[in-house]
């Protein structure tokens, strides 16, 4: 993923993390899974996020997005998963 920090424009409902779950953010946006995605941190904590098929079933092998960056997917992911240890809040759109 890259990281990038300009402003987004939002359509979808943002993507509510929970402490210590992993969220499928194809799942949750109803976004194709394959379609390349951009993700922005709105809340105030670091979130993860890992591209893969499944859950991951560990806190290592992931990419951090800080409050108010941008990660941007592969061009075709298999997957894309993010988890916080706080609650977070992530707006996730098809790039």
């Amino acid at each position: 993923m890259n990281i990038t920090g300009s402003n987004m424009t939002t359509s979808k409902q943002p993507v509510i993390l929970v402490p210590n779950v992993w969220v499928d953010l194809y799942a949750e946006t109803g976004i194709t899974v394959g379609a390349k995605i951009i993700v922005q941190n709105n809340g105030s904590i670091t979130a993860r996020l890992s591209e893969s098929v499944g859950e991951p079933i560990s806190t290592t092998g992931y990419n951090s997005i800080a409050p108010f960056k941008f990660l941007t997917s592969a061009d075709t992911p298999v997957g894309a998963w993010a988890y916080c240890t706080s609650n977070a809040r992530l707006q996730v759109e098809e790039a």
